[in-house]
């Protein structure tokens, strides 16, 4: 019996399409709710009580977490072409993959800082060492990649779809912060991502 997969969340969250993206590589058929978090929250309230996205809905049980999803897919996937079961390939892949995350969240922090609170309220200050830490993280994963064509070596691996996806938000929202360094790697390695359908299919075009 086939499962109904579907996907909760626009691809604007780094966190839904790098849900959508793990999905895409690993070959799962799903359909999607492109909804965002602030205009539908009572919508996502009835799969997260947090009214967070993404959410996975299968059959009658939904995962919550873009983590978590990313955990089941690969799981009913049953591939290890993402992530290595076991050694020191898997606990890189996990490493590189907990930077880009944090550059995820560090990003939609400064975003909110702009977005969600009101002119007269904005610290710059605290958004600009959130910042800091974004481009600190982007820094070091562009180090690590060195010259290689992806983080998984002739094809992407999970690193490669967290990496990709905090770049590319990184460059939405704070566009500025990273033409002020040089992160030439990361850019070849979204350009070359980013021509997979894997990846295509789910770039933000707002």
């Amino acid at each position: 019996m086939t499962l109904s997969i579907v996907l909760i969340g626009r691809d604007l969250s780094p966190f839904v399409r790098r849900t959508a993206t793990t999905l895409n590589l690993l070959g799962l058929s799903y359909t999607r709710e492109e909804v965002a978090a602030a205009e539908a929250v009572d919508f996502i309230r009835q799969y997260n009580p947090l009214g967070r996205v993404p959410a996975l809905i299968i059959g009658n049980d939904v995962v919550i977490d873009s983590a978590a999803i990313i955990d089941y897919a690969l799981e009913l996937a049953g591939k290890q072409s993402l992530l290595s079961p076991s050694g020191e390939a898997r606990r890189s892949t996990l490493k590189q993959s907990a930077i880009a995350t944090g550059v995820m969240e560090k990003g939609v922090v400064a975003a909110y800082e702009v977005t969600q609170r009101p002119q007269e309220y904005l610290y710059e200050p605290y958004r600009e060492r959130v910042l800091e830490q974004v481009l600190a993280g982007l820094q070091e994963l562009d180090e690590m990649l060195g010259e290689a064509a992806f983080f998984g070596g002739t094809t992407p691996d999970l690193a490669d779809v967290n990496t990709v996806v905090a770049y590319d938000f990184i460059c939405i929202v704070a566009k500025d912060k990273i033409d002020s360094v040089n992160l030439n790697r990361l850019a070849r390695l979204s350009a070359r991502a980013n021509s997979l359908n894997a990846f295509a299919l789910t770039r933000w075009q707002g």
